[in-house]
């Protein structure tokens, strides 16, 4: 029998979603059992605990975040474990959250809720995101649903990724990371969905924000370590970029007195762009439960050199 160590805030309410998920009873272990020698695999649904597990039997750890590089420096995640992350619908929530915030800002919704709270009529042109040139910096799976959605919008769309570009990718608007310089001049808006590793940590820098186009925005919903905030703050100062949309940082909680905070052209959000939900984490993972149980290679393993 193997036992599926389980962590989670709510860890009954995710068992019964997986099993009805997957329609059979799954033998769960946590973390409070007095011995774990046997567990084979780990769903960490929520952050890992501070303190180091011994699992000597472990094969696959599954994690509910999209990103992982808090288990770079895990020692359960050693040679011959497998991990894997969750998409899950992070792509649907994440591409909701740009376009949400973009177009608030474009329609001017602040504004219009002050005026509704002021009982006045003062009639405005709202802005449009129609034509404005969109710019994907990581190109992933959520990264693929933000394009696509922007071009739904009538925005044209750019991408950049990390991996190999064909002569094909170019000719559907697909660049390597060295082409980031002379993309930005030319974007209207830049959204960030960098994973962090090494090659990216303040990979958005004072040279990139400078290349900018005046008054572009820049959105950030992957990790705060790829910006360098002090940067971006002095870059939006300038006006390159002349907004910003914030939804991940370096420190979380943001500081009350973050240099972030006050400034009319930065929005601040509490890292709510991605936020897992129960079903969806649970499908993610009763998938992959089958193709374990079928003995078939599991969906988005993590490759460690590359860092997802």
């Amino acid at each position: 029998m193997t036992r599926v160590l389980l962590v989670d805030p709510h860890p009954e309410r995710m068992a019964s979603a997986v099993e009805e998920f997957v329609g059979e009873s799954i033998p769960w272990a946590s973390i409070e059992d007095r011995s774990l020698a046997d567990i084979r695999i780990w769903f960490c649904a929520a952050p890992p605990p501070g303190k180091f597990l011994s699992l000597p039997s472990l094969e696959w750890i599954h994690t509910g975040w999209a990103g992982v590089e808090g288990w770079m420096r895990r020692p359960e995640w050693r040679e011959g474990v497998t991990l894997t992350r969750t998409v899950g619908d992070y792509p649907e929530r994440m591409s909701e959250y740009v376009f949400g915030y973009l177009l608030a800002q474009e329609l001017g919704v602040v504004r219009a809720i002050r005026e509704m709270e002021s009982r006045s009529w003062k009639r405005w042109t709202p802005g449009s995101i129609a034509g404005m040139r969109l710019l994907v910096v990581g190109h992933g799976a959520i990264g693929c649903r933000i394009a696509d959605v922007g071009r739904a919008f009538g925005m044209n769309v750019a991408a950049v990724r990390r991996g190999p570009v064909t002569a094909a990718d170019k000719r559907e608007g697909i660049y390597a990371v060295g082409d980031v310089a002379r993309l930005l001049p030319v974007t209207d808006v830049v959204v960030n969905v960098l994973p962090l590793t090494r090659e990216t940590e303040s990979f958005w820098n004072g040279d990139r924000f400078s290349r900018m186009r005046e008054g572009s925005v820049f959105v950030n919903i992957s990790r705060g370590g790829t910006v360098d905030e002090g940067a971006l703050h002095e870059g939006v100062l300038r006006g390159r970029p002349g907004r910003a949309i914030l939804d991940v940082f370096r420190e979380e909680p943001l500081p009350p007195d973050h240099p972030f905070r006050g400034l009319d052209e930065i929005w601040v959000t509490p890292h709510v762009a991605g936020v897992g939900t129960v079903e969806a984490l649970a499908r993610e993972f009763g998938a992959n439960w089958m193709q374990w149980r079928l003995g078939k290679p599991l969906r988005n393993a993590v490759d460690r050199e590359r860092g997802y």
